[in-house]
């Protein structure tokens, strides 16, 4: 969800990928629409791959 906190959990189940898909599909357009190029929705996806990472290694991290 947008304006979530970082440790939030999620309000949909991770089972729903329905959801994550059009949800993947609606910013996908949006971007597209506003005149970003494929290589710019490219690099945004791996910005927010990087973040997942980052946030999945810092809880790892803070586990141990």
């Amino acid at each position: 969800r947008m304006g979530a906190s970082r440790n939030h959990s999620p309000s949909v189940p991770a089972a729903d990928g329905r959801g994550v898909r059009i949800l993947a599909k609606s910013v996908y357009r949006e971007l597209r629409n506003s005149g970003h190029s494929r290589s710019d929705i490219v690099a945004f996806t791996n910005a927010v791959l990087e973040l997942v990472t980052t946030e999945l290694r810092d809880a790892q991290e803070a586990a141990e």
